[in-house]
């Protein structure tokens, strides 16, 4: 059997699509949560992840950003040099896409070639990580219940941060990482995530196209209504910015290297 694993899509599509071409012959998908902000098709993504079968979901933290922030109305009268990715995401959305997020549980379990899995967007409030079979057991018993026999793997993500950790025979966790962007320290431009076929972990990355997401920052730049930041951050993260606080000034020396199926520039 054969599980695909994702997270923190980020309302972007084109790497969404390109890790499903990619890994078709899933048999069960799963995904930590983040469908929306900080891209800008999360209408898309949400009809995609609609579309598909045999499915384990669960919200993320910047679901439930998007969720308040469309509910308070607060995305429809934002002052010039504060509106942000998460008020053109409530822009693009309507109210059955937010009933669809708001739908999503928690948690999720489900088992597949003798693994327990677990599925949560977050550890905990922050980034915290587990580091010992003790606090597996435990946040196991608090989520999924108190039988702890059996091999059992939990499924996180939020970090961006593709990571396995083995904490003792039939206890990991693992992180897919992000299927849109890196962290600032990380310079790599691809999709992460994972796959698990008959029980073993593979972590991978592919190449997509960037382009929309870079070049909808770069229509922002003219303006004063995106703050700089949230700019900035897209240079980097979809175009060949060297830090996440590029100076804009130098935006017409930001270009985006497109980067083939194969890894090649």
């Amino acid at each position: 059997m054969k599980v695909l694993v994702v997270s923190d899509v980020h309302a972007n599509i084109a790497a969404l699509n390109t890790i499903l071409e990619k890994e078709a012959d899933y048999d069960i998908l799963c995904c930590a949560g983040d469908y929306t902000d900080y891209g800008i098709y999360p209408t898309e993504v949400i009809e995609r992840f609609r579309s598909l079968k045999n499915t384990h979901l669960v919200y993320g933290n910047h679901d439930l950003h998007v969720i308040n922030t469309y509910e308070s109305k607060e995305w429809k009268n934002v002052e010039d040099g504060k509106y942000k990715w998460v008020h053109y995401n409530c822009e693009q959305l309507n109210d059955q896409g937010i009933r669809w997020l708001k739908q999503l549980p928690e948690t999720a379990y489900f088992e597949a070639d003798g693994w327990k899995y677990g599925i949560a967007h977050q550890y905990d409030s922050g980034y915290g990580t587990i580091e010992s079979r003790y606090a597996f057991d435990k946040y196991w018993a608090e989520h999924y219940g108190t039988d702890n026999t059996g091999n059992r793997r939990l499924i996180f993500g939020h970090t961006h941060r593709q990571c396995i950790h083995i904490l003792g025979d039939g206890m990991e966790w693992l992180n897919p990482g992000s299927a849109s962007y890196r962290r600032p320290d990380d310079p790599d431009k691809t999709a992460h995530y994972a796959t698990i076929t008959d029980g073993e972990i593979r972590l991978k990355q592919i190449p997509y196209d960037r382009k929309p997401q870079f070049e909808k920052a770069k229509e922002f730049i003219s303006t004063d209504k995106m703050m700089r930041t949230e700019i900035q951050d897209f240079m980097f993260f979809f175009g060949d910015a060297k830090t996440s606080r590029e100076p804009l000034e130098l935006r017409n020396k930001i270009t985006i290297t497109e980067i083939k199926r194969d890894g090649k520039r």
